[in-house]
């Protein structure tokens, strides 16, 4: 299947959910930094906490490598407003459903790709209210979705070199997943 009509599919599915935006681009032109993975180590409760996450998702290097396995990526956005985006809260009721949506587009993509394999990114896992990290074996090791940081990808700076729009003013808030393939 051409590398165009592949796109079209992926824009055809990403047409049915409440997406803002989207770009498609080559993985060679993602910025990857392991200097990413220090807010996760020192700002995010998730990390050691979270199957889908650092430390246990693996190391910058190898998981940077493994997205580079990949040549196209489309990378989008959903946009909600909140009375407070500030409010923890809001941000985390808002992300379960940016989640719900790219776990969506990823089953819709294998099932109309079904040879061709995906990798898809977003903010992080949001599938239980208590990860069983690090206790007990993931309860969901193939639906969980790991966070672009956690690959080393540097977010903002990808937002802006594809176009993407990443505030949209105080009271909205903008989350991203990307699909390399």
């Amino acid at each position: 299947m051409s590398e165009d009509r592949i796109q079209q599919q992926i824009e055809e599915v990403l047409t049915q959910f409440p997406i803002c935006e989207y770009s498609f681009g080559d993985v060679a032109r993602i910025p990857f930094s392991e200097k990413v993975r220090y807010i996760c180590e020192n700002e995010c409760e998730r990390y050691g906490n979270c199957w889908a996450c650092p430390p246990y998702c693996g190391e910058v290097p190898e998981l940077t490598e493994k997205c580079r396995r990949y040549q196209r990526y489309c990378l989008f956005s959903t946009v909600t407003e909140t009375e407070d985006a500030w409010s923890k809260e809001a941000c985390l009721k808002v992300k379960h459903q940016h989640e719900d949506i790219t776990r969506q587009i990823r089953n819709e993509l294998k099932e109309q790709f079904k040879e061709m394999e995906f990798l898809v990114l977003s903010t992080g896992c949001t599938l239980c209210e208590h990860c069983s990290c690090p206790d007990a074996p993931c309860r969901h090791p193939k639906e969980r979705l790991s966070s672009m940081e956690s690959h080393g990808i540097v977010v903002i700076k990808m937002a802006e070199e594809a176009g993407i729009c990443y505030n949209y003013g105080d009271n909205t808030v903008v989350y991203m997943s990307i699909i390399l393939y």
